[in-house]
């Protein structure tokens, strides 16, 4: 073939072919709408019905009566077919949107019309006017030719509406609002429908207007995981997994729309009227391809462990480090659900390796690092959420301190190349138990380090990564104020003046992956969190973004501030010494002095952890050269970022 032949037939080629046929069709279209065009397919229609039904009659071999007698009908019913339509009012319908409602009416208007042939057939008989069994298939045959013309119209129509076809789209809700849903949403994105949730379902194998039941609305994570789904349709007010649903969507970064159901309106039940994404309210940073190489060199063909895979954070370290050629990518976790879900979500797939385990398990870590030998160590697994170690601080130093002792010890006993754990702005001058145990944490990182540079053998790099608040975190602000939303109001902001620092799940992760190529000695890594918000700012903003108005649609209740919150989070301590890095958004905080008596009140801390003294942790805590006053007013503001 020449290569003019070949140029001919390439994609530009039919490119303009579809281009053509496109303007063909915008041509035409005007012309199928007008009513005198209308009329004469319904002629043409009622003409060929007659003629296939004689054909069908008689096997196509029509004798030469018959033959007269069609010719006749043919043109008879090219007249009385159009009009035994508009005589009673079928005219009027519009074909764009032809519906069942449509054709019963047309089904009515042709069907006094044969039967007024019918009973002339039996008045007159046999074949002198026309045979009884023709009238019958006419009847059919016109039915489902004048029925296509007009369902062809209609979708054309509808084609000529339909929007982008890569939205990959869910719809929640009940039975009886689903239908509705579906009946608008297709003439919209057609086949981009992908499958439907319906609130208490249990049969998952039949289908709502064709369109499958994926499961009922407490499986939204995992249908968005298998589906691909880019976009969540609501069409109930009154889903009792509406707030779940939100999260998990927000979570995902899933655009979410509300489509109310005539109850919802009627009753006034509808609040949340646009889509509100992670994306919407923070701008992401900017992305350079030379670091993301430096990230794909230094984990390329490496053996790599993430604990805590199946939380917010952990899940996004395994599918970025997945999109990495890694030898092999464990996901270690104690949530068996968590670690399920992510694993189908990423396919199957020979390099990932689930591990359902605790970090605080000496033994288990052991057992894993002797048979998988991993170079990298990434560390995400904590209990973060304030209030909540704030009632449980023996949890909160198990899990934070002496699980992270646990498994920077098994790292550089078996000679991993760098661990890297994932701390809080919230470790800078604590006033939370949460705070204080991820303080510990780091300066147990620092002090294996410095016992690592002191062994000739010890080949293991430890580093920390501190960063704030991320948007769409489970618990995090954002599903919480979207949930609020929904069920009317209020918002709940804890202190007027209370700001925080925000970024965005992937974000985050990605600059983590990026300091992880670092060279450290127990260096901690803060992260650019750009400048903080006013949280009183940020609930307004979503308000306003779901298309209300803060103070008249939804307001905003101060509740007073929870045990252990401050009113701003800082980046560093004010006399540590803070310097940029090679990599952009990344700065490096040095590690102070060490403190000779922190194994001491270490053992102490871990001992009454095990113990489960909870009355004695805070104290214990405060004794800790970590900087942890549990009574102090925390106002002051966040430090300015290094620039």
């Amino acid at each position: 073939m020449s290569v003019e032949a070949m140029q001919a037939t390439g994609p530009n080629s039919q490119k303009a072919s579809s281009g053509k046929r496109l303007t063909a069709r915008r041509l035409l279209r005007p012309w199928f709408q007008r009513k005198p065009v209308q009329i004469l397919l319904d002629a043409f229609c009622g003409s060929l019905a007659i003629m296939l039904s004689y054909g069908l009659r008689f096997d196509m071999q029509l004798p030469n009566w018959a033959h007269h007698q069609m010719a006749v009908w043919a043109g008879t019913l090219f007249v009385l077919n159009p009009v035994a339509i508009v005589m009673f009012r079928g005219g009027r319908s519009s074909w764009r949107y032809f519906g069942l409602g449509d054709f019963r009416a047309l089904t009515q208007r042709l069907l006094l019309l044969h039967a007024a042939l019918l009973m002339l057939s039996l008045a007159i008989g046999g074949t002198r006017f026309m045979p009884f069994s023709i009238v019958i298939m006419d009847l059919l045959l016109v039915l489902l030719l004048s029925g296509s013309v007009r369902l062809l119209q209609r979708m054309d129509h509808e084609a000529l509406l339909r929007v982008s076809a890569n939205h990959r789209i869910l719809v929640a809700g009940t039975l009886e609002t689903v239908p509705a849903a579906i009946r608008q949403l297709q003439p919209l994105y057609g086949t981009g429908i992908c499958g439907v949730l319906i609130e208490g379902e249990t049969n998952f194998h039949h289908s709502v207007l064709g369109v499958p039941v994926l499961g009922n609305t407490k499986s939204l994570g995992t249908c968005i995981r298998s589906q691909g789904v880019n976009l969540l349709f609501l069409c109930s007010a009154d889903l009792v997994d509406m707030g779940s649903m939100i999260e998990d969507a927000a979570r995902f970064d899933i655009a979410v729309k509300f489509l109310p159901s005539v109850h919802d309106l009627l009753n006034n039940s509808v609040r949340v009227s646009k889509p509100v994404t992670v994306a919407s309210l923070h701008k992401g940073l900017e992305e350079s391809p030379e670091q993301s190489a430096i990230v794909i060199e230094s984990l390329k063909d490496k053996v790599v462990l993430v604990t805590g895979a199946g939380g917010s954070i952990g899940s996004e370290l395994v599918r970025q480090v997945a999109a990495v050629p890694v030898r092999k990518l464990i996901l270690l976790d104690q949530d068996e659900n968590a670690v399920f879900e992510l694993l189908g979500e990423l396919g199957a797939r020979a390099d990932l390796m689930p591990v359902i385990a605790d970090i605080r398990d000496r033994e288990a870590l052991r057992s894993l690092f002797a048979r998988e030998a991993p170079h990298v160590v990434l560390h995400a697994a904590a209990y973060k959420h304030v209030p909540m170690m704030e009632a449980n601080p023996c949890e909160a130093v198990l899990n934070n301190v002496y699980g992270t002792r646990m498994l920077a010890e098994t790292a550089l006993a078996y000679g991993a190349e760098r661990m890297v754990m994932i701390s809080s702005d919230k470790a800078v001058r604590p006033s939370s138990v949460m705070g204080a145990t991820k303080r510990t944490a780091e300066v147990v990182i620092q002090e294996i380090a410095r016992s690592a540079m002191d062994d000739p053998a010890a080949k293991t790099e430890f580093a920390c990564v501190r960063f704030g608040n991320v948007l769409g975190s489970r618990g995090s602000v954002l599903p919480i104020f979207l949930k609020q939303i929904e069920q009317g109001g209020p918002l709940t902001v804890t202190h007027e003046e209370m700001t925080r620092y925000f970024m965005t799940i992937p974000q985050a992760v990605s600059l983590v992956l990026k300091a992880s190529t670092l060279g450290s000695q127990g260096h901690i890594y803060m992260l650019d969190m750009g400048d903080p918000v006013l949280i009183m700012n940020f609930a307004r903003e979503v308000i306003r973004m779901s298309g209300l108005t803060p103070g008249k649609d939804i307001e905003i209740v101060i509740t007073g501030s929870r045990p252990g919150e401050k009113l701003a989070e800082q980046l560093w301590n004010e006399d540590a010494r803070v310097d940029p890095t090679q990599l952009k958004h990344i700065f490096r905080v040095h590690a102070g002095e060490s403190d000779p008596t922190f194994a001491e009140h270490l053992t102490r801390l871990e001992q009454a952890a095990h113990e489960h003294r909870s009355e004695q942790i805070k104290d214990l805590l405060r004794q800790m050269p970590i900087d942890y006053l549990t009574q102090r007013n925390v106002q002051e503001p966040a430090l300015a970022k290094a620039s």
